[in-house]
């Protein structure tokens, strides 16, 4: 539902220069984001220098996932509820009897659906000497890292690098076309050259991406609705351009997520409604398995006229990024992975908004550029970085 408080439209009162737009943007994110108060987003903006303005919308991903965020914006930006039925529409808030009426109602689905997670698991474990025994899985090779030497005593100043690279659309898809992909496979290609090329694995590994897919319905205002598919992709060395492999890795991988979707099989992994209901401390003792995947890639795709256009002004560029405030170089190592990037497009321009949780083999911003400037240069690729 709406919240009834929001904060104030931060709007910058100096002009900055095109050089400051990352560290303004990450001026933007801070601990008054509280979905708990309701605050749970902000727009600000800001004059460029050269002409022009920068707009940013920051979200607690607990309010909204990217496709929720998108949808409230488009339906905020058109002064309209009612924006395209296949996007999530933002009831009213409740008073009164409906509204107890409406958190009863939510008590009951998620207890049903703890009960049900704990039922099916239960009848799984049951010895049936009819049912077959699924073949354990082979465990993953590890990717063979480079060596690289820790600093410690740079830890502390360490926060995860953050590019964002700007390519021409048109040059992008032409590229993506050309060697039997798509924007998406060549996207994928793109994240594990530079994984490579940072040292992260060996020509002949293969690295987990994990790719979240939309699971949202019509009229669904669920804020995440959000799943991961993950798929193994080979390194290779930088004269193979051919992007049909990953292209058809992908293709296979969505289409088995289709499937369990269809069949209304359970997720893998601990109910989240459980977990909804358990006391902090508890969930805090709950055993995290490690993710094991190199890195996150989330392609938004292109991005509708009624996101990308405000007050008539049509951005020339969007960049979209999900990251951990606050995370330091110890967290980073503890969740061993490397990239985690998103794609959007618009009629003009792609981008690619990279950020690295590796404080050894991407220290700063500088070596986070040189290595996605390197893996874009592989297609013949140039970007403009911001």
């Amino acid at each position: 539902m709406n919240s009834s408080v929001s904060h104030a439209l931060d709007f910058h009162p100096e002009s900055i220069e095109s050089t400051e737009v990352l560290a303004w943007a990450d001026g933007c994110l801070g601990s008054d984001i509280d979905p708990e108060t309701g605050l749970g987003w902000r727009l600000a903006a800001a004059p460029l220098a050269k002409g022009g303005t920068v707009l940013s919308l920051t979200a607690s991903h607990m309010v909204a996932d990217g496709g929720a965020l998108v949808a409230a914006f488009r339906s905020a930006n058109s002064r309209s509820a009612n924006v395209r039925g296949e996007h999530p529409q933002l009831a009213p808030p409740e008073r009164g009897l409906a509204a107890i009426g409406a958190d009863v109602k939510d008590a009951v689905e998620q207890l049903r659906s703890a009960a049900g997670w704990l039922l099916n698991s239960a009848v799984s474990a049951l010895p049936i000497p009819t049912r077959s025994v699924p073949a354990p899985a082979s465990p993953r090779v590890r990717p063979r890292r480079s060596d690289v030497a820790t600093e410690p005593a740079a830890d502390s100043a360490w926060t995860s690098p953050h590019v964002v690279a700007e390519v021409d659309a048109a040059t992008w898809n032409a590229v993506a076309k050309r060697w039997g992909g798509t924007s998406n496979s060549l996207f994928i290609a793109v994240l594990t050259a530079a994984s490579g090329n940072a040292g992260r694995a060996s020509v002949g590994d293969t690295v987990q991406w994990s790719l979240p897919v939309s699971d949202r319905a019509a009229d669904d205002i669920r804020s995440n609705a959000t799943k991961i598919v993950k798929i193994e992709v080979p390194v290779t060395d930088a004269t193979a351009l051919d992007l049909s492999r990953i292209r058809s890795i992908s293709k296979a991988a969505f289409t088995a997520f289709a499937a369990t979707q269809a069949a209304g099989d359970a997720p893998a992994g601990i109910s989240q409604a459980l977990v909804q209901m358990l006391p902090d401390a508890v969930v805090a003792r709950v055993p995290q398995p490690r993710d094991g995947a190199e890195g996150l890639a989330s392609n938004l795709g292109v991005l509708p006229d009624d996101f990308s256009t405000v007050a008539g002004v049509r951005a020339r560029a969007v960049s979209g990024r999900a990251t951990f405030f606050g995370a330091d170089a110890e967290f980073a190592r503890s969740l061993d992975g490397g990239l985690t990037a998103w794609v959007c497009e618009t009629d003009a321009t792609v981008t690619l908004t990279v950020h690295a949780m590796d404080p050894d083999r991407f220290p700063d911003d500088r070596a986070l550029t040189d290595h996605v400037a390197d893996a874009l240069t592989r297609w013949g690729l140039s970007a403009h970085f911001w």
